[in-house]
């Protein structure tokens, strides 16, 4: 396999100095395993670690190498490891911001064209969460497309209207349908993955992501599948690490982990794409400050109640504004709004308990 083949591309080479690294191998990263990775050129594949220097000069674990990255190794043949000089820069990064105190980024993937966002029809059915994927990746700057599983649970009638109804909820999104149970839809599924491309599958765990890409490889027990819950539809995680696999057709697929979590998001431009139809509306708001939440005379509100705009699409508009702008919030601002609601607890406990004596 060439390297452009491999994903790469001029965009990658216009970075590279022929004068000064020209005895470095061009690889991408194909698997991360506690801080070592495994890169190939195409044709082969050897384990590689950052230099000493690299990590050094690395401002956060946001500039290390993951999964999906091009990379430029000394001694790629090398029988021990191969050392990464350089990552080239990233076309896009799919990230999310990790949870805690301060504002840390956990870096998924990267250079990753298309990314295919796997919602089940079964149990755990959520329209607001697949909106949820849609805010991130279109902050990754990677195309979304969104896949339907588990068609087989719903009647030709329903169907129709479940895939109506993603539509009208994320306009200009691709939506297809497919089953991993009667095969159905699944060849025009497959057919999405084109030859040199770089993809993802993501959505929570239970939603059939491990079993698609399985019959895309034709190796059903080369990615294991664990059992899903009845009740909600949702699976334990059946993939430990992330790695970069090649389809027969030559595509490349990045396999992630399922997501739970992504309430810690950096989401302003995300939000401003996927919800582009509501700051239509509010760009022909009257205030200028207007936060499109129970204004009189708001262009957006009133839109919402003309009917012009979905109410529910409306409200997880605010849901993920207000999430991003607390998310936005210093560690600083943060500990001391949790200093406020501590005390606020403490003097409601302690007057609870004096009533209760009085009593």
């Amino acid at each position: 396999m060439t390297l452009e083949e491999f994903g790469f591309n001029a965009w990658f080479a216009d970075q590279i100095d022929p004068e000064t690294e020209a005895g470095l191998t061009v690889a991408r990263v194909t698997a991360i395993h506690k801080g070592e990775c495994e890169v190939s050129d195409g044709n082969e594949v050897h384990s590689a670690k950052m230099t000493g220097r690299m990590r050094h000069r690395a401002k956060s674990k946001l500039d290390y190498p993951t999964v999906g990255d091009w990379v430029l190794v000394k001694d790629f043949n090398d029988e021990d490891f191969g050392s990464i000089r350089r990552v080239l820069k990233r076309k896009s990064e799919l990230k999310r911001k990790s949870a805690g105190r301060t504002t840390r980024y956990q870096l998924i993937a990267a250079n990753i064209d298309t990314a295919f966002i796997m919602q089940s029809l079964g149990p755990g059915y959520n329209l607001q969460r697949l909106e949820r994927y849609l805010v991130m990746v279109n902050e990754s700057g990677i195309v979304p497309v969104v896949l339907l599983s588990k068609s087989d649970l719903l009647t030709a009638e329903q169907l129709a209207e479940k895939v109506a109804e993603v539509e009208e909820r994320l306009p200009g999104v691709s939506v297809h349908a497919f089953s991993n149970v009667d095969d159905g839809g699944l060849e025009q599924v497959a057919a999405l993955f084109e030859t040199g491309q770089t993809y993802c599958v993501i959505g929570i765990s239970g939603v059939g992501k491990t079993t698609l890409l399985n019959k895309l490889l034709g190796e059903e027990d080369y990615l294991f599948t664990l059992p899903v819950r009845e009740s909600d539809g949702k699976g334990l995680h059946s993939t430990t690490w992330r790695e970069l696999i090649t389809l027969d057709n030559g595509a490349h697929v990045v396999d992630t982990p399922g997501m739970r979590e992504l309430g810690n998001m950096d989401v302003n431009e995300g939000i401003e794409e996927t919800f582009d139809d509501i700051l239509a509306f509010a760009a022909q708001c009257k205030f200028n400050d207007c936060s499109h939440v129970d204004t009189k005379g708001c262009a957006v509100t009133d839109a919402v109640e003309r009917g012009e705009l979905s109410e529910k699409r409306y409200a997880n508009y605010v849901r993920l504004m207000k999430e991003a702008a607390f998310h936005e919030q210093s560690a600083i601002e943060k500990r001391d709004q949790d200093r406020k609601l501590s005390r606020f607890y403490r003097s409601t406990l302690s007057q609870s308990r004096k009533m209760k004596g009085d009593s």
